[in-house]
């Protein structure tokens, strides 16, 4: 990778509580949303370019929101899957 990739100070995506767990983060296809898992059971959306969360939605009980996917051809469709072993999908 090399000189390639920066780190982009800057862009923080604040307000998700991870906790020692390692939540997975995805973009959407389109580059202008990310999703993010939270310790808490918490599924958290953000703008891209303003950093800003845009929504928060309590998406698994009884554990964290371990994994998160966006549908690669439906642009407005998340997966989740969390510690309750349950798998959602969100629209």
């Amino acid at each position: 990778a090399g000189d390639r990739f920066t780190l982009q100070r800057k862009k923080k995506f604040m307000g998700h509580q991870v906790a020692g767990y390692a939540c997975d983060v995805a973009c959407s296809p389109d580059g202008q949303f990310v999703v993010s898992g939270d310790g808490d059971g918490k599924v958290n959306f953000w703008d891209w370019r303003r950093h800003k969360m845009l929504q928060k939605y309590r998406g698994h009980d009884n554990g964290p929101s371990i994994g998160c996917v966006w549908h690669p051809t439906e642009p407005s469709t998340v997966l989740t899957c969390g510690w309750d072993g349950v798998i959602k999908m969100w629209q």
